[in-house]
């Protein structure tokens, strides 16, 4: 279960189902997206560096100004980070003018 004080973050799922352990992606990711000073504490304090970065790695929800912040912060390659990678839409920008 998590601490009272994260519930605010998690306003779209019934927080009594959310599990520390079976969901930490999910809350690492909604967290370092959201979360406040507090709320980042908390995760740097309750899971691992290499999971915490896997999410980083991995996630295709964190905003770039996030992904950048967090990649800074762990010292990550820009190349390891899927969020930060050209999507597909800006590829085919030339084709489509926004």
């Amino acid at each position: 279960m998590l601490p009272a004080f994260l519930h605010r973050y998690f306003w779209d799922h019934p927080v009594n189902q959310i599990n520390k352990e079976t969901h930490s992606f999910f809350i690492i990711e909604r967290l370092l997206e959201l979360g406040n000073d507090d709320a980042i504490r908390w995760v740097l304090r309750s899971y691992p560096q290499q999971e915490i970065t896997e999410v980083v790695k991995k996630s295709r929800v964190l905003s770039k100004k996030t992904a950048n912040f967090w990649k800074n912060y762990f010292r990550l390659n820009k190349e390891e980070i899927n969020c930060l990678q050209m999507s597909s839409r800006e590829s085919e920008s030339i084709y489509w003018p926004c």
